[in-house]
């Protein structure tokens, strides 16, 4: 009996410890990325008990000196988990995915720098995150706990009592609810880091990220198919359209729609892949989009496409930057613009370039291809036809792009041809430099001859360019930054922080490439027959709400005001600017950007849409929260907020559109692990 009960009290030290352990440590990752605010999610709880007692068992089956070792070994290993989360969260305003642990050492290497100075403003959590292990180190030296290693048999009732409290909660998830988003639908199907995260803690959605990683998920049985799409529903035609005869009204005209010859119902009958299969009949349940009145509007139009990093408009200002100011007001002036992606850069520019939304997590392909860690270079050898570098290459357009900065990080190298261009970046074709970050100035200095040759008749040969700049990239802290140093003294007497001013001066650069760009463009002829677009890959999360509420000059909503961004669109041979009020984001780019150009593609293949189209248009969050014209919808929460003017919402419309979210999130990971393009095409 006391053998029993010596053991006993080793399982029960150790589960008391990692159990206090493992919640104390997620409420202060929590905390401090999440706010007080965010509460205490019950799951959390309930599946830190079958850790720590899983934990604890381990611990308990070793003698005094054994368990002590694995004991810090697992506090140790604790401390590693959160210490990441709550640096990384601190580094980039988001939790961290396992995918990105197969790039820890780029980062390191490359922004190793920046890094530090995040831990250094994550010193306080960390803090609070060593307490446990001290006090472990405090009970180990007063030689506890006591007691015997534990007893085949007592393990045998330790591993019973974790399989109850562990499947005990999963067959308690469903009282929350089935539905979408909810924790039993989150556990099961549809895995979002940060809802994950949110209901279940950074451990458990650690371990769901690794069930993904091991055996995979097949996310098209769940797809849903609606009946029909209405989403871009066409306006009905008059009846009678006789009454065009006697006056000189001009009749309506029939547009045709933005679409390939592809029969999916056929492809469907021949498929035997059940997930190809799936996306055939959902394809050809979709009418897609029609053309319409900017349909070619810039046909034959050289095109340049600029990413700008942590690019924000608020930073635009008539007199600090005339260049950009002219882009943003003279052109198209888009007033309900997001970026899809909010966070990471490989992710802004996937959905930026594809028209479809980046796989967050691992679940869509497992281990196999671990090391992709992203979508963009999971897709590097994928079949991508309506990416604009391939559009332009088959017209026998020149394409290029090009990053000031490493070939190979992200995997750019592999991924960028892929999608048809010649890609240009340090010591290839780019002069490698040593500061940080490098100037955008200096790259379009570098690369501007090479896109306006001449022919024999001194006319630039069409060409199509892709800029993914650097400038405006973290730290923002002067004697950090060589770009904020270099334009430090343009912000002396700004009315703002420190912080603030860095990224005002960094972001300058920017401001020197497009001015310079503009004049190089003039000079060749070119500017008149080419169209310019420039955005984000995401929000200055390093800069934060705060510090962009000071460049801003207005209070920042805390959910949709990290998407909310810009989209400058512009070309001078624009007689007058146009606004556009409707919804959209980042996905919408490709689409609108094709049917401006008169390209072909096919409208029900991407997850945006032409913001000229007809129907009603929808901006589309990577943490599954959207907008409408209607509503803004807070998927982290289940908030649903009314627009201005808006008092109800039609019956079924919010379900419709959070199953419509859902549909294009889970389209694009099927399109993306099946290579679906090239099956459609042949390719």
């Amino acid at each position: 009996m006391k053998r029993r009960s010596t053991s006993f009290s080793v399982v029960l030290f150790y589960f008391c410890f990692f159990f206090a352990d493992i919640v104390f440590s997620e409420l202060v990752v929590r905390f401090h990325s999440l706010g007080t605010d965010s509460g205490i999610p019950i799951f959390m709880i309930l599946f830190a008990l079958g850790t720590a007692l899983l934990l604890a068992a381990v611990c308990a089956a070793f003698g005094n000196t054994g368990r002590r070792v694995v004991s810090f070994v697992f506090a140790a290993l604790l401390l590693l988990i959160f210490a990441v989360q709550l640096v990384y969260y601190t580094f980039c305003d988001s939790f961290m995915s396992v995918a990105q642990v197969a790039m820890g050492g780029d980062a390191l290497t490359h922004f190793g720098e920046a890094a530090m100075l995040e831990v250094r403003e994550s010193a306080g959590g960390l803090i609070w995150l060593m307490l446990p292990i001290l006090v472990l180190i405090l009970l180990t030296a007063l030689g506890l706990p006591r007691g015997q290693k534990t007893s085949w048999r007592a393990m045998l009732v330790e591993v019973v009592l974790f399989l109850v409290l562990h499947f005990g909660t999963v067959l308690c998830l469903p009282l929350s609810g089935t539905q979408i988003y909810s924790p039993y639908d989150i556990y099961h199907d549809t895995f979002v880091l940060g809802m994950s995260t949110r209901h279940f803690g950074i451990l458990t959605s650690l371990r769901l990220e690794i069930r993904g990683l091991l055996f995979g998920s097949n996310t098209s049985g769940i797809l849903q198919i609606p009946e029909e799409d209405d989403t871009h529903e066409e306006d009905d035609m008059p009846e009678n359209t006789d009454s065009h005869e006697n006056d000189d009204t001009p009749a309506p005209v029939e547009y045709d729609y933005n679409i390939t010859d592809v029969d999916f119902t056929a492809l469907a009958e021949q498929e035997e892949d059940a997930r190809v299969k799936t996306l055939h009949e959902y394809f050809a349940t979709q009418s897609g989009t029609k053309q319409n009145e900017y349909t070619g509007m810039f046909e034959g139009y050289n095109l340049i496409m600029i990413c700008a990093e942590s690019f924000s408009q608020h930073f635009i200002d008539e007199e600090r930057t005339p260049a950009l100011y002219k882009l943003a007001t003279e052109g198209f002036i888009f007033n309900d613009y997001y970026n899809s992606v909010c966070d990471n850069t490989s992710n802004g520019e996937y959905a930026l370039l594809t028209g479809l939304l980046p796989d967050t997590s691992l679940l869509g392909k497992g281990w196999t291809t671990f090391y992709s860690y992203n979508s963009f270079t999971t897709s590097k050898d994928n079949y991508l036809p309506f990416c604009l570098g391939n559009q332009y290459s088959s017209l026998g357009a020149g394409a290029y792009a090009v990053h000031n900065h490493t070939a190979s990080y992200y995997g750019r190298n592999k991924t960028h041809p892929n999608m048809g261009y010649t890609f240009v970046a340090f010591n290839q074709g780019l002069k490698a430099v040593e500061t940080y970050p490098t100037s955008d100035l200096s790259m379009m200095e570098q690369t501007l001859p090479l896109l306006l040759t001449q022919d024999e008749n001194g006319e630039v040969q069409p060409f199509h360019a892709y800029f993914l700049t650097f400038s405006g990239h973290m730290p923002y802290t002067f004697g950090y930054n060589d770009m904020a140093d270099k334009n430090k003294s343009l912000t002396d007497g700004l009315p703002y922080t420190n912080k603030t001013k860095a990224y005002i001066a960094c972001n300058m650069e920017l401001e020197y490439a497009v001015e310079y760009m503009l004049e190089q463009l003039e000079a060749a002829g070119a500017l008149d027959n080419t169209l310019i677009m420039l955005t984000n890959d995401h929000y200055p999360y390093p800069l934060g709400l705060d510090f962009l509420a000071e460049l801003a000059g207005r209070d920042m909503d805390a959910q949709f005001d990290k998407y909310r961004s810009g989209l400058l669109l512009w070309s001078a041979s624009m007689e007058e600017p146009i606004t556009v009020d409707a919804p959209c984001c980042s996905l919408d780019v490709l689409p609108t950007l094709s049917n401006l150009l008169g390209l072909e593609y096919d409208s029900r293949l991407l997850m945006g849409t032409d913001v000229f189209s007809t129907g009603e248009h929808i901006a589309v969050l990577a943490d599954r929260s959207f907008v409408t014209d209607k509503v803004f919808y807070n998927c982290t929460n289940g908030e649903v907020t009314l627009r201005e003017g808006v008092t109800e919402l039609p019956e079924g419309y919010l379900e419709k559109y959070i199953a419509l979210v859902k549909n294009k999130f889970t389209l694009s990971t099927e399109i993306l692990y099946t290579d679906y393009y090239g099956k459609v095409y042949g390719e």
